[in-house]
């Protein structure tokens, strides 16, 4: 699959030529908490390799993926706003504590498909730039999403009430309480441990995209994917906005005009590499499963009083966004 990507990320352009020998002015560290050859990662370096030609090499961004430098995912916010490094990327969802009233993406079949995400940031979206420039002094350069959120398992199921009595890797708290209503429970796993949890039965499945399913070779421990579409994330390439400011002004000019060019990038290097991911898994042994229109309307329905708490818990803030969210995810 990695070969794949690189193959289409030179085909749009993505790849770029050796650096130029220039000396940089300026370096900056891009921190990613995902996997060293995952899809994501691959894309942000593609990303830090274009800011790096398009500015001559005066600014050099180097990225670095999960377990090359000590940081984990909850650590991104902190690590840009005290500008340890210079660009991260953010996950709304994991960061609710520093971003109360944030995470309204998080919320279960709110927006479930690639064009209502990117239709709800169009309201959504400045209000998460303004609260991260206001708060921590972040400049928000791209917001994106990975595809749809599934749940992986390692025992088949055909209907959803098969998820009770299962214990399922999460990453958010809302993952926790969406599978309380299922019968089932949540429990914490970090990304490098998930796949060994799998295989020895310490967890019976796992929430995730079907691109890091791919990366992660759960087709080895888990067989089943079971393909409710019930969540898109919330990405964002946080940037401390003071070393922005910093730099020459033709050198954030590239860096802002860069930003814009890549947005539509990120969407479309992701949907087709969840359209490569799925191929690949059910090539490598997995069944895919599709609810039927009678457990996707269940599911929905046991799921939607989350979303009237979660409003109530986090306020105006809360449900502004949701307001927003809701009138273009919801159909």
């Amino acid at each position: 699959m990695r070969t794949r990507l690189f193959a289409a990320l030179a085909a749009i352009g993505l790849l770029t030529g050796a650096q130029q020998a220039t000396a940089a002015e300026h370096e900056w560290k891009f921190f990613t908490y995902f996997g060293v050859n995952d899809l994501p990662t691959n894309m942000h370096r593609s990303f830090a390799e274009d800011l790096t030609k398009a500015t001559g090499g005066r600014l050099k961004v180097t990225v670095y993926a999960g377990g090359e430098l000590p940081y984990k995912f909850s650590d991104v916010l902190r690590l840009v706003a005290t500008n340890q490094v210079q660009i991260g990327d953010l996950a709304v969802g994991l960061n609710v504590g520093e971003l109360p009233g944030h995470n309204v993406f998080d919320l279960p079949f709110l927006c479930t498909t690639f064009d209502s995400f990117f239709k709800a940031l169009e309201t959504t979206g400045p209000i998460f730039a303004t609260s991260l420039k206001d708060k921590f002094g972040i400049h928000a350069l791209i917001q994106w999403t990975m595809p749809p959120q599934q749940i992986w398992l390692n025992q088949p199921i055909e209907r959803i009430e098969g998820l009770k009595g299962r214990k399922i890797r999460i990453w958010s708290r809302m993952h926790s309480d969406m599978l309380k209503l299922f019968g089932a429970t949540g429990v914490t796993i970090t990304a490098a441990e998930v796949t060994t949890a799998l295989e020895r039965r310490i967890a019976d499945g796992a929430i995730t995209a079907s691109i890091p399913a791919y990366d992660w070779r759960f087709f080895d421990v888990a067989k089943t994917g079971y393909m409710l579409d019930f969540q898109m994330t919330h990405q964002i390439l946080a940037v401390n906005a003071a070393s922005l400011e910093k730099l020459p002004d033709d050198i954030r000019k590239i860096v802002l005009d860069k930003a814009e060019e890549w947005r539509a990038k990120y969407r479309s290097v992701i949907e087709a590499g969840e359209i490569e991911a799925r191929k690949r898994l059910v090539e490598k042994g997995e069944t895919l499963v599709q609810p039927t229109a009678e457990d996707i309307a269940k599911a929905r329905s046991i799921t939607r009083p989350l979303w009237d708490s979660w409003a109530q818990e986090t306020g105006a803030i809360g449900q502004n966004l949701l307001t927003k969210a809701s009138a273009a995810c919801v159909r």
